[in-house]
């Protein structure tokens, strides 16, 4: 009963291999067919990627301002520029004053909560 078991899974693998042949052979055929597909597909998003990327760089030329002498070459260098001159220049906010105050005395008839 075993060897008979293994007959048929040895015909039925015989069979499965031709098939899986077969089909290999015919994938030459229709890879000219995807293969145009999927350039045009990679060519719609590599175009949708460089339209971002200008608007980034754009947008980051904007902020920086005038400072920016030479137009960065990618947007990471535009990130890394606009971060370095925010760190570079003194904060705008929090400026120090010099101003004095007047010390009261603690009022006895006022306990504090």
């Amino acid at each position: 009963m075993l060897e008979e078991l293994q007959t048929l899974a040895l015909v039925g693998l015989l069979v499965s291999t031709y098939f899986l042949t077969v089909g290999c052979r015919k994938i030459s055929e229709s890879m000219p067919l995807e293969s145009g597909q999927i350039s045009e597909k990679v060519a719609g998003a590599t175009e949708v990627l460089d339209d971002i990327a200008d608007l980034l760089n754009e947008a980051l030329a904007g902020l920086s301002g005038p400072t920016n002498a030479q137009t960065p070459s990618s947007p990471m260098d535009a990130i890394l520029g606009g971060l370095i001159s925010s760190m570079i220049k003194p904060p705008k906010h929090a400026t120090p004053q010099s101003q004095e105050w007047e010390v009261l005395e603690a009022d006895p008839s006022n306990p504090p909560n």
